[in-house]
């Protein structure tokens, strides 16, 4: 199978959104205002969170799961994101949104 014929992968459009996330900042402030609708400057602060987390599985075991994206403005007050890119068709975002606001709260101590 050659290049051109390839099946479609998802992957390419989330390599897409972490390049913007990590080469292009200063866009990420218009995507949060819009999509969250804020009304940040552009001047504030952003930090990015670690994006690699361990599941607490019920049976003890942990599932290494990758977010695409948590990151905190700081501004007049500090606000907590997590953006996901999905690019296949199905029913798991909100599950996997779930999931990694969970842990993120655990690992960070609910702070």
């Amino acid at each position: 199978m050659n290049e051109q014929t390839k099946p479609y992968r998802g992957a390419a459009y989330d390599d897409v959104f972490r390049t913007l996330l990590v080469d292009c900042r200063q866009l990420i402030i218009p995507v949060v205002n819009e999509v969250f609708r804020e009304n940040y400057s552009g001047e504030e602060e952003i930090v990015f969170s670690q994006n690699e987390h361990f599941l607490n599985q019920q049976d003890g075991r942990q599932e290494k799961r990758i977010t695409d994206t948590s990151f905190t403005i700081v501004g007049v007050e500090r606000r907590k994101y997590l953006m996901e890119c999905q690019s296949r068709p199905d029913s798991s975002m909100l599950i996997r949104i779930f999931e990694y606001v969970t842990q993120i709260a655990l690992d960070e101590g609910g702070a």
